[in-house]
């Protein structure tokens, strides 16, 4: 519990900043889940739930075609992002594991989770499949990379990127015979960026990585100003059950 307060504690002071960063996405990542739904006739229905939801980003663009919207998540900071007034929403505060245990099997027709850090064992992964009726419906991103700044970060830290949790759940899904279908989505943005900004941005460790900045002179051999790409791509695991 000592751990989960601490998350919780985090999600609260960082709520703020959070929402702001959202707000300049540059994908149009919810419209096109909300399409993919309606394509795949996972809308409309009666019964939603966004587990680890938030703010409510997927809610304005979900909610027109839900009977009940219930927008879950443990930060109460969170949650008061949510401006929406929607008649059909409803606001719960509650961890992820708490509402999983309260929950009949079958209870909601859709349950749907996305960038849920908390999503990371095969226990929780059966936790919300057994609330579904109809399906559960995974997001997360898969690649995020930049030309600039991506390089420069693994070139200081050396870290080997995690395991991806959905190939571990593919996996099992497969070995209980459980059909899944995914779907991936990527958007690109490219922008200027100057020498000056990056220096900037790593400062305090350009005083002490000597190295850092060698790699920086040559990204900038030619130019104080390179073109940057950005790709950013999600995969969507839908489970059928």
């Amino acid at each position: 519990m000592d751990y989960l307060e601490e998350q919780r504690q985090f999600w609260d002071e960082f709520a703020d900043e959070y929402y702001e960063i959202q707000q300049e996405s540059f994908t149009t990542i919810v419209e096109d889940v909300a399409q993919y739904l309606l394509e795949t006739n996972c809308l409309p229905c009666q019964l939603f739930v966004d587990i680890a939801g938030g703010y409510g980003k997927y809610l304005p663009a979900i909610a027109p075609y839900v009977n009940q919207y219930l927008l879950v998540d443990f930060s109460a900071n969170m949650l008061k992002q949510a401006t929406h007034t929607n008649d059909n929403v409803q606001y719960i505060q509650c961890d992820q594991q708490t509402f999983c245990a309260n929950s009949n099997p079958d209870q909601y027709d859709l349950v749907f989770s996305a960038m849920n850090p908390a999503l990371n064992t095969l226990q929780q992964l059966k936790d919300l499949l057994r609330m579904t009726k109809n399906q559960l419906i995974l997001l997360q991103v898969v690649d995020d990379q930049d030309t600039v700044f991506t390089p420069l970060e693994q070139f200081m830290s050396n870290n080997v990127a995690p395991a991806i949790p959905f190939e571990k759940f593919k996996k099992w899904l497969e070995k209980e015979g459980i059909p899944w279908v995914n779907k991936t989505f990527s958007y690109q943005r490219e922008e200027p960026v100057t020498k000056i900004f990056v220096q900037d941005y790593f400062k305090e460790e350009l005083q002490k990585n000597p190295a850092l900045k060698e790699k920086i002179d040559t990204l900038f051999v030619d130019s104080g100003t390179i073109t940057a790409t950005h790709k950013i791509t999600f995969e969507l695991l839908r489970i059928l059950k």
